[in-house]
C-alpha cells in the first residue's frame, strides 16, 4: 500500500481542472482560473504552471491513474511549459499577488518544478522541443540570478531559488548559477538556529520547514558533498518536537501559525536520519487519519507545491518498502524527556505521563495542551479592546518578553501590540 497515492488520486481531478484547455485561447495551459475562467484578476498567479513536476514525476514512475495517451499527456505538459512562457513579464519573473510584481519566490518555485520536469521528461520528448522548454526556464534562471527577496528572510523561499539554481548547473554546468545557489545556500544555514530550525521572518514555523525541507533534501541528493546531512538532522530532530499526541502537527506558536506538512524531504532523509524515519511514520498515520492538514484539506495557493511533495513522496514509498523501521521515539513518547526549553525559538515543552504541552514565550504564552486522552487545549493569549474600538493582543512575536521558571510556575511578561483590523461598513 503507497500512503501517499490515494490523496493524489482524489486530488488529481480538481488539480488538472485548473488549467485551460482550449488551445484557442491565449492563456491555453494556464493554471489560474481566477485570471482565464473567471477574469476577476487581470493576471495570473504563475505558482500552478509549477504542477508539469508532479504531472511528470507521477507519468515517469507509472503512477499515472488514468488511461491516458502519450501524445494527449505531453501536449497537456507542453500547454502548461506555453502558458509560462505566456505568464512571463520581459525579464523572465512571474507574478502571484499583483501585477507586474515580479515575484523572486513564485519564479523560482516554478523554474524549480519545470527544471525537475525537464530532467525527467528528456529523454522521452523531440530535441527541438526539450530547447524549446529549456529557454522558457533559462529566463526564470536570469532572474533569479540578478535579484534577491529582501523584505525579509524566508529560509523556504530561499531554499526554493537555490535548488532552482543548482539544478540548473546540475543540468547544463553553468558556473554562475552554481555560485548563486551555493550563496543562497550559505546564508540559510548562516541563519540556521544552533537549535535547528531554519529562520521563517522573525522565527521558526513547523508547516514552511517541512517546505523548506522538500528544496533542501533535492540539493542533498544533488550534492551530498555540500554537507547538508547535519543541519538537515539538526532541523528534523527539532521538528519532532511539533509532532503532537493527537496526531497534528505545527500551530500557532510558529511564526507564519501553520499546520500543514509537506511530506518528500523528511521522506526522502528517512533512508539516512533515523529521527526522520520515525517523523515520517507518524505523518503517514496522520494523514490516513485526517488528523492533519493534506492534500485535500489545503488552500489553493499552497495546493501545487504540496501535489509536488506528495507525488515525490509516493515515488519514494514506492521505490523503498522499508521506511518504517525504526528504533527511537518522537519526543512525546520519549520517556527520557520532561522538560525542554528551546531559548532562541522562544518554546518550552513540558512532557508527564498524562500530558504534552507546548509554550510559546515570544508569542505572550500561546499554550498547546494535550491530556491523557490526546484531547487539546489552546489558549491563544488575551484580545483586549479600548475605547477607540482598537484592538489588541499578546500574541505578537517578541523575542524580548520577559520569561520566569519558578517552581514549575512560568510566568511571562508581553506588551499588548495593536492589531491592524480593516474597517467594514454595512
Amino acid at each position: 500500500m503507497n500512503h501517499f497515492i490515494n490523496e493524489i488520486n482524489i486530488n488529481l481531478p480538481r488539480i488538472l481542472s485548473l488549467f485551460d484547455t482550449d488551445p484557442s485561447n491565449k492563456s491555453y495551459g494556464s493554471g489560474d482560473r481566477l485570471y482565464w475562467a473567471w477574469s476577476l484578476i487581470d493576471f495570473g498567479n504563475g505558482t500552478f504552471q509549477g504542477a508539469n513536476h508532479g504531472l511528470a514525476r507521477l507519468w515517469k514512475a507509472k503512477l499515472w491513474p488514468y488511461q491516458t495517451s502519450s501524445s494527449i499527456f505531453y501536449k497537456r505538459i507542453n500547454s502548461i511549459f506555453l502558458a509560462t512562457k505566456y505568464l512571463q513579464r520581459k525579464d523572465g519573473s512571474l507574478e502571484e499577488s499583483f501585477p507586474n510584481e515580479g515575484s523572486f519566490c513564485v519564479t523560482s518555485l516554478v523554474c524549480f518544478d519545470l527544471i525537475c520536469t525537464l530532467e525527467l521528461l528528456k529523454e522521452d520528448i523531440e530535441e527541438t522541443k526539450y530547447f524549446e522548454w529549456m529557454d522558457i526556464v533559462e529566463r526564470m534562471i536570469r532572474y533569479i540570478e540578478i535579484n534577491d527577496e529582501t523584505h525579509a528572510l524566508i529560509s523556504n523561499h530561499l531554499s526554493t531559488a537555490s535548488a532552482a539554481l543548482l539544478k540548473w548547473y546540475k543540468l547544463t554546468g553553468e558556473l554562475k548559477s552554481k555560485k548563486r545557489g551555493e550563496l543562497f545556500l550559505e546564508r540559510i544555514l548562516n541563519n540556521q538556529s544552533k537549535e535547528g530550525w531554519f529562520l521563517e521572518y522573525e522565527g521558526f514555523d513547523a508547516g514552511y520547514q517541512s517546505l523548506c525541507t522538500h528544496y533542501l533534501a533535492e540539493i542533498h541528493r544533488l550534492f551530498p558533498n555540500l554537507g547538508l546531512h547535519k543541519p538537515l538532522k539538526k532541523s528534523i530532530r527539532f521538528l519532532s518536537h511539533f509532532a503532537h499526541p493527537d496526531g497534528s502537527f505545527g500551530g500557532i506558536y510558529g511564526s507564519r501559525c501553520t499546520r500543514f506538512y509537506f511530506p518528500s524531504g523528511i521522506s526522502f532523509l528517512s533512508k539516512e536520519i533515523d529521527e526522520a524515519k520515525e517523523l515520517n511514520k507518524f505523518f503517514i498515520n496522520s494523514i490516513s487519519q485526517k488528523k492533519i492538514i493534506t492534500l485535500s484539506s489545503i488552500d489553493q495557493p499552497n495546493l501545487i507545491p504540496m501535489f509536488n511533495s506528495y507525488v515525490w513522496a509516493a515515488c519514494i514509498e514506492q521505490e523503498n518498502k522499508n521506511l518504517y523501521k525504526s528504533d527511537i521515539n518522537l519526543p512525546m513518547n520519549d520517556e527520557n524527556i520532561s522538560r525542554k526549553y528551546f531559548k532562541d525559538a522562544g518554546i518550552i515543552i513540558d512532557k508527564g505521563i498524562k500530558h504534552y504541552t507546548i509554550i510559546s514565550t515570544h508569542k505572550g504564552g500561546v499554550i498547546y495542551h494535550f491530556n491523557k486522552k490526546n484531547k487539546l487545549q489552546l489558549d491563544s493569549g488575551i484580545l483586549l479592546k479600548n475605547k477607540k474600538e482598537k484592538i489588541g493582543s499578546n500574541q505578537s512575536f517578541n523575542k524580548n518578553n520577559y520569561v520566569s521558571i519558578r517552581n514549575n510556575i512560568i510566568y511571562i511578561e508581553s506588551m499588548i501590540s495593536t492589531m491592524p483590523k480593516k474597517e467594514i461598513n454595512y
